[in-house]
């Protein structure tokens, strides 16, 4: 029978309640397309380590786990363009139990924003495994431990100790996907929460 840990990546700290482990990350626009950010926040499960070293795209701290993911930070979202950060972050299973499941999506906040750019603002955001992108709507989504080529995955599992690969996309071509926008509003913040399942 599988338990779930779920953490949720947004602003805030970690709790944890009935098996449920949740934790937060934001995500936040600093300038209409040119950058971006998420701040991370995560519990003991799983760690968060960058793939390159010197991190690219990515802030960390002195032990070596990301603090900030910082697609577009050198270089800027290209407006009306799909922008790509493939392979960033690296997801370590810190626990002691097999993951047998990795899910993402979206929530985005804003006290300025209607509910419609709201929600185009959360599909023009996505979680890619290499070349693929994720559906990013939590459990009903993609699966990275399915979706991902990485051979520490090949069985669905990430067991103890191993890591897989995860990036972000940002669609800015209007209508590509189900969102219209070009560019990115800069009064918004964008919880990415991870649901993590076991056995």
């Amino acid at each position: 029978m599988l338990t779930r840990r779920q953490l949720v990546a947004g602003l805030g700290s970690a709790a944890v309640s009935g098996g449920i482990v949740s934790s937060t990350a934001a995500f936040t626009a600093t300038s209409s397309s040119s950058t971006a950010s998420f701040n991370v926040v995560y519990p003991d499960l799983i760690e968060l380590r960058a793939v390159n070293d010197p991190p690219i795209h990515v802030e960390t701290n002195d032990d070596g786990l990301v603090t900030k993911l910082t697609p577009g930070a050198d270089t800027g979202l290209n407006e009306r363009a799909i922008t790509r950060f493939e392979t960033i972050v690296n997801v370590v299973n810190a626990g002691t139990v097999d993951l047998t499941g990795i899910y993402f999506d979206f929530a985005v906040e804003s006290d300025t924003l209607g509910s419609e750019t709201v929600t185009e603002v959360e599909e023009a955001l996505a979680v890619t495994a290499g070349s693929q992108t994720l559906a990013t709507t939590g459990e009903s989504g993609d699966d990275l431990l399915a979706v991902s080529d990485a051979e520490s995955v090949a069985d669905g599992v990430l067991a103890p100790g191993e890591d897989v690969p995860f990036g972000v996309r940002v669609d800015l071509i209007p209508d590509s996907g189900g969102s219209s926008l070009s560019a990115l509003p800069t009064d918004f913040s964008a919880a990415l929460r991870v649901t993590v399942t076991d056995e």
